[in-house]
């Protein structure tokens, strides 16, 4: 059996792209009628399919691979050829074509709206009831638009950002990305708005900035930029840009962003019909397993465990102690803080789940939600969401969105995300003053104190390693010109990182942070102190930074102890109390 991330969409764009990719599996529809007459011919090469292609369109019923509909990866892409039928169904912005990335992101709305059904069995998809009510109306018609505005509203996070946005607020993208999706994990991230704000207020060149605002943001943002774009089609939202102000200690930086949201009347409207005052009047949801949960190895384990929670609520209520029961019956040992943070999460996702005096009640009405046998026999939980369950309990003080700190320190493809983390870390919840830098001949941040008898700054470095970093000694000679560069501060160096240290502040540190620490790390630590003057440093994992954060925010660790822990040369381990 295939394994499918549904229920989650990026880039999928215009609404016209939507009905086309429903219109594929139409033979009576033009879309169709041109796919088989022209494009796919012009566009496919015979040695990459085109008769394959035109052979599956023939099907009767019509049901079709997910390989052959999304195509292939090509590397590199700008040398991509035409492999897949809705690659050729829709026409790129530069060529005659979509590449298979846009291609698997149309396919998934599609399939997260209800208008296409998937045979896991088979890895087919084909076209659903109410995909074919679809095809049945008018494009740019009041019909057509009461089709769409039901297979939104049948879209949990459309009703999420509805509901962030219900009281009138104007929120950013990276405001109610922080609040959409499953809390601390890495397929849900959202960027620090303020360490942003502050990057670009200290950031010069334009260009950089623009790329900042384009570029720089989480999965969970772009999931809101995304239903955002929809709403906005549907009338639902308006955009307009939005002053955001961060404060760092005594300063204040000020910027302008343009992604920012605000509902309207028509929305509130929708808002009311999503949630349905009777179960006559309900939208039902679509809420598939494999949007509860989209990465790590044990994204079964965490799919399973969410969706057997969200049947134990569906039909009465239920407390935290019910549904830990009912989990233990199903091999699942598991925390009452684990099942509170999964009810979080599904609220999260824009479900209705109410929490009465019998216990906590799904009071939407939800369909397509299908446990796979395979993953209630098979699926087990990872080391890392292990670390992550153990860090949420002890987590008292801090919230409980920097746990991602730990899954993605794992992963080599959040990098910036982790430098920004960490820092907003070290500064919301440690009691330090700071920034994130980051880019080219810098170090990845800078945190210092300021109302300590001895004031020091720490210059941090960042690596997010799967199995562990060893400070290698490429990393190792990089820190060492970092802390050599702050010694000397040459005035002719074209990175003059170091003036953001206050003058005053004579004491420096050297920090490395990752998922954990092997090899001879130590050995590599004193090295570095040995040709920087005996600079002192040392080396934390995110388990451990998360564990200093939460003793700091009790008053059991301070300003001045973490002073001597990072002077240590060796891994800072914190015991909590």
């Amino acid at each position: 059996m295939a394994s499918r991330t549904f229920g989650w969409v990026q880039d999928p764009g215009k609404i016209e792209n939507l009905r086309k990719t429903v219109e594929v599996f139409d033979p009576s529809s033009s879309t169709y009628q041109e796919l088989i007459e022209n494009r796919i011919p012009a566009l496919v090469q015979e040695h990459d399919g085109r008769d394959h292609l035109l052979s599956e369109l023939s099907r009767i019923p019509l049901k079709l691979k997910y390989n052959d509909l999304v195509g292939t990866a090509f590397t590199p892409r700008s040398e991509s050829r035409c492999d897949g039928i809705l690659q050729a169904a829709i026409k790129g912005q530069r060529r005659a074509f979509i590449g298979d990335w846009p291609a698997d992101n149309f396919l998934r709305w599609a399939h997260a709206f209800g208008l296409v059904e998937y045979d896991k069995n088979t890895d087919r998809f084909s076209i659903s009831d109410f995909g074919a009510r679809y095809m049945e109306v008018q494009p740019d018609t009041p019909a057509e638009k009461e089709i769409l505005a039901q297979a939104f509203l049948s879209y949990p996070p459309v009703m999420r950002v509805l509901n962030l946005l219900a009281d009138g607020s104007h929120l950013t993208k990276f405001e109610v990305g922080r609040q959409l999706g499953f809390v601390g994990e890495d397929g849900f991230t959202s960027l620090p708005q303020n360490i942003l704000v502050r990057s670009l207020c200290q950031t010069e060149d334009s260009k950089k900035r623009n790329d900042m605002l384009t570029n720089w943001d989480g999965t969970s943002d772009k999931y809101a930029r995304m239903i955002a774009g929809w709403l906005k089609y549907m009338g639902w939202v308006t955009q307009s840009k939005k002053w955001v102000v961060a404060k760092f200690g005594d300063e204040q930086y000020k910027y302008r962003i343009s992604q920012a949201y605000t509902i309207t009347d028509a929305g509130l409207k929708a808002r009311r019909r999503g949630i349905g005052t009777n179960i006559q009047s309900r939208i039902a949801k679509n809420v598939y397993w494999e949007m509860l949960a989209t990465k790590g190895k044990d994204r079964d384990y965490i799919r399973t465990r969410r969706a057997l929670v969200l049947r134990g609520i569906a039909n009465k209520s239920c407390t935290l102690e019910g549904l830990m029961q009912q989990l233990a019956g199903r091999g699942f040992s598991e925390t009452q803080t684990t099942i509170f943070n999964d009810l979080r999460g599904l609220t999260r996702i824009g479900l209705n789940i109410q929490q009465e005096k019998e216990g906590y009640f799904l009071r939407d009405t939800i369909k397509n939600l299908e446990i796979p046998q395979l993953a209630t026999e098979s699926s087990v939980k990872s080391n890392i969401q292990e670390m992550v369950d153990k860090c949420r309990t002890v987590l008292e003080h801090v919230p409980h969105d920097y746990l991602i700190l730990i899954p993605i320190s794992f992963s080599n493809k959040e990098s910036r995300l982790l430098e920004m983390k960490t820092t907003e870390l070290l500064v919301e919840q440690c009691g330090f003053d700071g920034l994130h830098l980051g880019g080219r001949d810098q170090p990845d941040g800078l945190i210092f104190t300021r109302k300590l008898r001895d004031n020091y700054g720490v210059i941090i470095d960042t690596k997010a390693y799967k199995d562990g970093f060893n400070i290698a000694a490429a990393e190792r000679d990089k820190m060492t010109r970092y802390v050599t560069e702050n010694m000397r501060r040459n005035q002719e160096y074209p990175q003059k990182w170091w003036e953001h240290f206050p003058s005053g502040i004579n004491m420096f540190r050297f920090l490395f942070v990752s998922s954990k620490f092997i090899g001879t790390y130590e050995s590599q630590l004193k090295r570095i102190s040995e040709l920087t003057q005996n600079t002192r440093g040392a080396a934390i994992t995110s388990f451990n930074l998360l564990l200093l954060a939460e003793e700091m925010a009790k008053e059991r660790i301070t300003l001045k102890n973490t002073s001597e822990m990072f002077s240590s040369l060796a891994e800072v381990k914190v015991q909590i109390s």
